[in-house]
């Protein structure tokens, strides 16, 4: 049977900031084209001026939504590089 070697520190911070940053990025590919479809549907020539104002509103809220995301990544690092993570394992 063949033994595993461990991980070190090093490559076990990376293998968190690249699922932190795939759960962003995942998040940014539902909510970004989701707002992009909803501001494409407010230059249609024969919308409603109130489906217009409600597709702006809710584009404006996907994108807005997106930004605390980036937030909580740039937190997340933050508590990778830190070890918080590391030392709550110890526990």
């Amino acid at each position: 049977m063949k033994r595993m070697k461990p991980e070190s520190i090093e490559e076990r911070h990376s293998r968190k900031k690249r699922e932190a940053r795939r759960g962003v990025l995942f998040l940014g590919a539902i909510l970004l084209p989701v707002a992009a479809v909803l501001l494409v549907v407010c230059f249609f020539p024969d919308t409603p001026v109130a489906a217009k104002w409600i597709c702006a509103v809710s584009a404006a809220a996907c994108i807005l939504l997106f930004l605390p995301a980036l937030w909580v990544l740039k937190q997340r690092y933050q508590e990778i590089e830190g070890g918080e993570s590391d030392a709550a394992a110890q526990y």
